[in-house]
């Protein structure tokens, strides 16, 4: 898939598209609102011994979604953005922070940590964010899809085994064309994906 990063939403013929004067495709101005993802509650922990510890990289990501633009597919060959909102943190660290977060949630009998604690862990698990974005798959005045995948592949630090790798998607569709409901959608197709992921993870660390 193409993907267009131009910012604005400069793209030929999109200054026609309307969202039902709910979401805006084209260029706004201040005030911009922010939006992140709801992580679940951490458990307690117990200080047990032999939690396996797994370092979660931050995801690679294609261009279109490696900012913190909340991106709207408009068409098979083009991503766009959303007028007026942004994500706190680029969309790969968002996604980091979900799964670190999930594995604190969740009594897995994981410890997650990130490449920056210097912590060496038992495994790796490398991420790629494939899909993050709401597709607008039945029109412009319909509420879109919210579409998330995520290729995860789980690395052994000793003898850097390879250990296996899998693809995580969800899909939710907003209850309307507004820009909360949207949010929500993320939320939700983010949580799902993610949840897979950490039980999958964890069934072949046991």
């Amino acid at each position: 898939m193409t993907v267009s990063t131009i910012k604005g939403l400069a793209l030929a013929g999109l200054s026609a598209l309307a969202l039902t004067g709910c979401v805006s495709l084209l260029p706004e101005t201040e005030p911009v609102a922010v939006y992140r993802l709801s992580s679940p509650e951490p458990r307690q922990s117990n200080g047990a011994s032999d939690r396996v510890i797994i370092e979660i990289e931050r995801p690679m990501a294609p261009a279109g979604l490696n900012g913190d633009e909340i991106a709207i597919q408009v068409s098979e060959q083009h991503l766009a953005y959303m007028a007026g909102a942004r994500w706190i943190s680029p969309a790969p660290s968002l996604v980091q922070n979900l799964v670190i977060d999930t594995f604190h949630s969740d009594d897995t009998g994981i410890d997650p940590v990130r490449p920056a604690d210097a912590v060496r862990g038992e495994y790796e698990l490398r991420l790629d964010l494939r899909e993050f974005e709401a597709a607008y798959d039945q029109g412009e005045n319909s509420a879109p899809v919210v579409r998330v995948r995520i290729a995860a592949r789980l690395i052994r630090e000793s003898g850097r085994e390879f250990v296996g790798s899998q693809v995580f998607s969800a899909e939710v569709r907003a209850r309307e064309n507004r820009a909360g409901a949207i949010i929500d959608a993320f939320n939700a197709a983010s949580t799902q994906a993610v949840n897979e992921l950490a039980r999958w993870t964890a069934d072949n660390t046991g």
